[in-house]
């Protein structure tokens, strides 16, 4: 067993032995992509595994000597290692940039295992010009603009040439980063080591893009930090006026008052080229310095539909509107028919008024029936109407007198008003008045016979006519006095006036009264009544105070008649069985029933009601209680005199 183990260990050394020396050399690091300033040193990678045969460089398909100084190993036992990397002392652009390729020869002439890597290049690098932006094959310089019509589609390139390697371009609009079309790098045909980078960047113009920062970025190693260059443009783009209205707000507008308020709006309009502003009102033009509309203060014939609008090259804007509503207090401007309006009794009248403001104003008819200068109609009169017109029908002498209009509107939370001049209302017509009243006067004294009667025009004649006199207005007959009548608001009190009357002057009384336009008559019943005299008053005293001692007697009975009643109901009644303990409290019914006797009837001048809800004494049934006296009325006549 152990010789077998032996023989196992001798074998496997013989395999290992036999693989390395039958190896074949195959790369382990390969050239890569290599970047080096002018001037710099750069080192080109390149291991071999189990190498044995030679190493060597090529540039650009051609063979590079190894040059102390200029192109050395990077390790001097490489012959014997698998280093075969080389440094590049002092890379310049002529001689060094280019496509490197790391070689070996085969092991044996019998092997087919030499080597060969893929190029790799090494770029020395070369800044390349500040970036350029072309527009229509242009070249556009510091300071112009691209100019484009908004909504068309607008292609911008920027290119860096002379690089080494390609500049990376990029494209801002202000801030924004855009995303090119394309980029590509081609080799300058003068000079191919270095290299032209070319962006295409296609975008659409928009209004919201005019005036912006176009920025083409050209971005290398070579430059300065922070390693890239800026070439700027801005965006010209074109477009048709849009207008908008500065300094029109609701509120603002809403509370527009003649005189006290002012508004400044502003036509704002966007266009490109610059356009051409103007104002409108109700469709025709108004002048006005420039975009600007100032109307300070505001007038009535401010009101009304504004526009605005603004052209350019490319077109006309839309016109942008607004209403212009100015508020103004009401005024009456007319009321009639006439300041004075006279109109047949029972006839028809319509009052009209007629007033301006704005908003439109409402209505309100007072009505006073007093007549001459009046300090305020509104205090003194009636409310009767609150429309613009004033329809009375079949009028009285109660319509007539003075009438005002008065007009409202509110200017924001702000009550207006006007009142118009007084009208003054004439009812013409016959006298009227009541057919007959009555009047009183007592024996000795003086009676009045009084009645009042409307007119107009007003009466021309009346006179007191009774039995087979006649008194004319104004005059006196013996007792008899006829007095000027008392104008009141129109109306007219007349009054018979007697001295010292006497039974014999009880009767009816009639006054005649008469205008241009008719006449009525009126009566007046005239009573009159007795005086006591001192001998008569005599005899009475007696018999009135005998009447009231009777009554004083009457009353204090009925008292004690109620107390005694009301200390019954109080009663509690029990059984015959004192020491039972059942006590019963009879109902008020019980004890008290109705009775049909005389005895319970009061016919001493005074009726007994029953308090809470009973009936009359002589009624079926009432409850007990407290009782309310109501004493009898004593008629005192006087004695007649004979």
């Amino acid at each position: 067993m152990r010789n077998m183990g032996f023989e196992i260990i001798i074998f496997l050394w013989l395999c290992v032995i036999a693989v390395k020396v039958d190896g074949v050399q195959r790369f382990v690091e390969l050239p890569t992509y290599t970047e080096v300033n002018p001037g710099e040193d750069a080192l080109l990678k390149c291991r071999i595994s189990d190498k044995k045969g030679v190493c060597s460089w090529q540039k650009d398909n051609k063979p590079v000597g190894i040059y102390r100084g200029k192109y050395e190993w990077a390790n001097e036992h490489s012959a014997v290692g698998g280093d075969c990397s080389l440094w590049v002392r002092a890379a310049t652009l002529q001689l060094d940039d280019g496509q490197w390729q790391c070689q070996v020869t085969a092991s044996n002439y019998d092997v087919q295992d030499a080597l060969s890597s893929p190029p790799a290049a090494l770029a020395v690098r070369v800044p390349p010009q500040s970036p350029r932006i072309l527009f229509n094959g242009s070249h556009v310089l510091p300071g112009q603009n691209i100019t484009v019509p908004a909504g068309s589609r607008a292609t911008v390139v920027c290119e860096a040439r002379y690089g080494n390697p390609p500049a990376y371009i990029e494209w801002y609009l202000e801030k924004d980063r855009l995303s090119a079309w394309s980029q590509t790098n081609a080799s300058e045909v003068e000079r191919p080591r270095v290299w032209a980078a070319r962006s295409v960047l296609e975008m659409g113009a928009t209004r919201s893009a005019h005036s912006k920062q176009l920025t083409c970025r050209a971005n290398h190693p070579s430059y300065p930090a922070p390693y890239y260059r800026d070439s700027y443009t801005m965006l010209d783009v074109t477009f048709v006026p849009v207008v908008s209205i500065l300094g029109a707000d609701a509120s603002g507008l809403s509370s527009l008052e003649e005189g006290s308020s002012a508004l400044s709006l502003d036509c704002k309009a966007d266009g490109n080229p610059k356009p051409y502003v103007w104002w409108t009102k109700d469709g025709q033009v108004i002048a006005t310095s420039g975009s600007k509309l100032i109307l300070a203060p505001v007038m009535r014939n401010h009101s009304g539909i504004y526009g605005c609008q603004a052209r350019n090259s490319l077109g006309t804007s839309d016109s942008v509107k607004i209403e212009v509503n100015v508020k103004y207090p009401p005024r009456v401007t007319w009321v009639g028919p006439d300041t004075v309006v006279e109109a047949n009794l029972f006839s028809q009248v319509t009052l009209e008024c007629k007033a301006e403001g704005n908003p439109a104003p409402s209505y309100q008819w007072y009505h006073s029936p007093r007549s001459g200068n009046i300090n305020n109609l509104l205090e003194d009169g009636y409310l009767i109407s609150s429309t613009p017109q004033l329809q009375l029908y079949n009028v009285s002498y109660t319509q007539h007198g003075q009438y005002v209009c008065v007009a409202k509107n509110f200017i924001g939370l702000e009550e207006r008003s006007q009142q118009s001049a007084p009208l003054t209302l004439n009812i013409l017509g016959p006298p009227v008045g009541p057919d007959a009243v009555s009047a009183h006067g007592w024996s000795g004294g003086e009676a009045r016979a009084q009645t009042a009667v409307c007119a107009e025009p007003p009466p021309r004649a009346a006179s007191w006519l009774w039995g087979s006199l006649r008194l004319n207005v104004p005059s006196h007959m013996g007792r008899y006095r006829a007095l000027e009548a008392e104008n009141i608001d129109g109306c007219y009190r007349y009054t018979l006036s007697i001295s010292s009357v006497s039974a014999a002057d009880a009767r009816v009384y009639v006054l005649h009264v008469e205008n241009e336009r008719g006449f009525s008559s009126h009566a007046v019943s005239l009573t009159v009544h007795e005086n006591f005299s001192l001998t008569e008053t005599a005899h009475v005293a007696p018999l009135i105070a005998a009447a009231l001692v009777i009554a004083a007697l009457l009353v204090l009975l009925l008292c004690l008649i109620i107390r005694c009643r009301r200390k019954r109901d109080s009663v509690e009644y029990k059984t015959d069985e004192l020491n039972s303990s059942d006590v019963k409290v009879l109902p008020a019914d019980a004890v008290y029933t109705p009775q049909s006797h005389a005895s319970n009837r009061v016919t001493s001048g005074a009726s007994v009601v029953g308090v809470g809800g009973g009936m009359d004494i002589d009624g079926a049934r009432y409850s007990p209680g407290a009782l309310q006296v109501r004493r009898a009325a004593v008629v005192l006549q006087p004695p007649t005199t004979v």
